[in-house]
């Protein structure tokens, strides 16, 4: 397994807002309602109003200030319609096309065509979750999938297995809560699958999925 921070990313609109709590400071109410407290916000962005869009990691083990949004690390930020981001679970999948490529399905369906995909992650069937921007006017000669600069691969599962990802329902359950997931071995030699929480707790993937579910 190769893992990142294995938090969970967020993706959308938003507007810039201040909050008078605490001595003031600028949050993200997403166009969903959401509101997200940026730990790293540029100057650039401290504009009461300005509409963003943006993708970002949730912060599970950093208290909000005053009970406020969930705090985030932004990964990329910019003025709502200069750029489409997204944030997404899916497989690393080997398509035999134009002499061979790798793309990533989503677990949603969605076709992506990675751009600056790491050599590691090039791994047929490899669970990813990654945050990435949509590259416009680019016209590619495999024609597969819309085009994505990887921004970031906060967690990567080479053991989990693509298909098996998606058809395990306690598996899907636990990366979609943002969570870790890995394929672990008993001494007798049989399988079982665990999901990892951001402060290093191990919970058992059925176990989780049948107390949150």
């Amino acid at each position: 397994m190769e893992k990142g921070d294995a938090r969970r990313l967020v993706a959308g609109n938003g507007t810039i807002t201040y909050v008078d709590l605490e001595g003031g400071f600028y949050g993200i109410v997403a166009d969903d309602g959401e509101q997200y407290l940026p730990l790293d916000l540029g100057e650039t962005w401290l504009v009461d109003g300005m509409d963003v869009t943006f993708v970002a990691g949730v912060r599970e083990d950093v208290a909000a200030i005053g009970q406020w949004g969930a705090p985030v690390d932004v990964i990329a930020i910019d003025k709502a319609g200069s750029a489409t981001f997204v944030a997404e679970n899916g497989t690393v999948t080997y398509i035999d096309l134009e002499g061979g490529f790798y793309g990533i399905i989503a677990d949603g369906g969605r076709h992506y065509l990675p751009l600056g995909l790491e050599e590691r992650y090039r791994v047929d069937g490899m669970r990813i979750a990654f945050a990435g921007k949509i590259a416009r006017d680019i016209v590619t000669i495999q024609q597969w999938g819309t085009p994505v600069k990887i921004l970031a691969v906060p967690w990567a599962c080479s053991s989990c297995g693509g298909s098996a990802g998606i058809a395990n329902p306690a598996a899907a359950w636990c990366l979609a809560q943002g969570h870790a997931y890995e394929i672990r071995k008993n001494p007798d030699g049989s399988e079982y699958g665990v999901c990892i929480f951001a402060n290093g707790t191990v919970i058992d993937e059925w176990d989780y999925y049948r107390q949150s579910h």
